[in-house]
């Protein structure tokens, strides 16, 4: 017989069925569990860009930045906004309205679209469309989008965070950064310096031209992919442990000593196709595995690209 001071002992499926009763209740009372309504919007806004500009200066949080080769210079820009209700909303909507300074007497025009202060962090996501001719430099810095070039051949500088950042060159000079994003560069270039804290490296170097070519990578703890076509030769300087560079059998890789530049120690030595004139430098510093491929021909960039 059970004491008046003995427990009662519910059985568990018993108990779980009791407080899936009572969630709702406790729901309904407080709001706690409830989800937010979400307000969305969006603003389209189309950005002049004054003769004589240049260099184009863009800073955005979020989203997605698009570049193409055209003779006339132009800057769409399409915002999408999330909030929690319509009010705050609109106090979105003209807190990420773009911001555009233009300094004439440096041919600079800068535009910026912020990320309102205490907003989340996927409240405003912005998709760039900038078409620049070859005389306009952009310069474009991200916290967390994405920034992709196509044909683009004029001076290409990125700085990124978790972002994408892929760039098909048709010539100009390129300047890559990334903390944890991923970073592909290819076609036709004279100059290209890419580099990422732990994201991976994709690099193809540009085919054969009249003038040196010189490119520069820096992986701090990712890996290095580098594709070099048939009949192409570099003069490589690698930072890191020689044994890290592996090549396809079709890649040759002769290495020659050490050279000291400015004080450090490289590795040198001589990349591609052993029997062809040397096309340009190419510098890696890695402390990670560099795979280097051969591809069949490259295919990147137009015939005439690099005329």
């Amino acid at each position: 017989m059970r004491g008046a001071e003995d427990p009662v002992t519910l059985p568990r499926t018993t108990f779980v069925l009791a407080m899936l009763a009572l969630l709702p209740a406790a729901t309904c009372g407080t709001g706690a569990y409830r989800m937010p309504p979400s307000a969305q919007g969006k603003r389209s806004d189309a950005i002049a860009i004054p003769a004589g500009t240049k260099r184009l200066e863009v800073q955005f949080h979020d989203g997605l930045f698009a570049i193409e080769h055209a003779d006339d210079a132009s800057c769409d820009i399409e915002t999408n906004l999330q909030a929690d209700d319509t009010a705050t909303l609109a106090d979105y909507e003209q807190a990420s309205a773009p911001v555009v300074e233009h300094r004439a007497q440096d041919g600079v025009l800068t535009i910026r679209v912020a990320l309102p202060p205490g907003a989340r962090m996927d409240a405003v996501r912005s998709a760039w469309r900038v078409k620049a001719p070859r005389n306009l430099a952009i310069h474009v810095a991200t916290r967390c989008g994405a920034v992709v070039a196509r044909g683009y051949q004029g001076e290409l500088l990125v700085e990124g965070g978790s972002g994408v950042i892929e760039a098909t060159m048709n010539g100009g000079s390129a300047s890559l950064s990334t903390t944890s994003g991923s970073l592909i560069l290819r076609g036709d270039y004279a100059r290209a310096s890419v580099r990422s804290a732990i994201g991976r490296i994709d690099l193809a170097l540009p085919p054969s031209r009249i003038e040196p070519v010189d490119v520069r990578a820096r992986n701090d703890k990712g890996e290095v992919f580098v594709d070099v076509g048939k009949q192409q030769l570099f003069e490589l300087r690698f930072l890191g442990e020689p044994h890290l560079v592996r090549c396809d059998p079709e890649v040759r890789n002769a290495w020659i000593g050490t050279e000291t530049v400015d004080g450090t120690a490289w590795s040198r030595g001589r990349l591609g196709d052993l029997t062809s004139p040397a096309t340009g430098a190419l510098w890696v510093e890695s402390q990670s595995p560099v795979y280097v491929r051969q591809l069949p021909d490259n295919p990147f960039c137009s015939p005439d690209a690099a005329k």
